[in-house]
């Protein structure tokens, strides 16, 4: 279910634990549903590939829209680095949100103009809206956690 994200309230926010040989995950829920909320209007800034992982680099716009959104995720990682010590997704004006992918294949639609996009077409300055989504903490051996936006869906705009 997609919630509006200004009314994500972290009090809602569970937690539950799987621990694994190299590290622990921990599974979200809010309110024993997905966390899943869409971000405003931002631009990709660059497509960048990691370990084998791929991700969206977007440019923050100064609107409202974006202030409030930056303003919410950083309380949920407030909330997050209660418990865990995190890191953000946040550099300076830039905001890092990952591709899932399995098999090689992207697990994200793109559409435009309410038509499906190939993903591999994405390409710097394009404006988009994100459908993102935050299910799991993971914590390594050496007790790091981590965590990711995860993009389901992208609108091209």
């Amino acid at each position: 279910m997609k919630y509006k994200i200004k009314e994500i309230n972290c009090e809602n926010i569970s937690f539950s634990k799987i621990e694994l040989n190299n590290g622990i995950v921990h599974n979200i829920k809010y309110n024993e549903d997905s966390l899943e909320f869409q971000s405003p209007k931002m631009k990709i800034h660059s497509l960048v590939k990691e370990n084998d992982h791929e991700y969206l680099i977007l440019k923050i716009a100064g609107n409202q829209a974006c202030k409030t959104f930056c303003l919410k995720i950083k309380e949920i990682e407030a909330f997050f680095s209660r418990r865990f010590n995190i890191g953000s997704v946040f550099h300076e004006d830039l905001l890092t949100v990952k591709i899932p992918f399995k098999y090689s294949k992207p697990l994200v639609k793109v559409y435009k103009n309410e038509n499906l996009f190939n993903y591999y077409h994405l390409e710097e300055d394009l404006e988009i809206l994100c459908l993102l989504c935050i299910d799991k903490i993971w914590v390594n051996n050496f007790n790091e956690a981590s965590y990711h936006l995860n993009v389901k869906e992208l609108m091209i705009i």
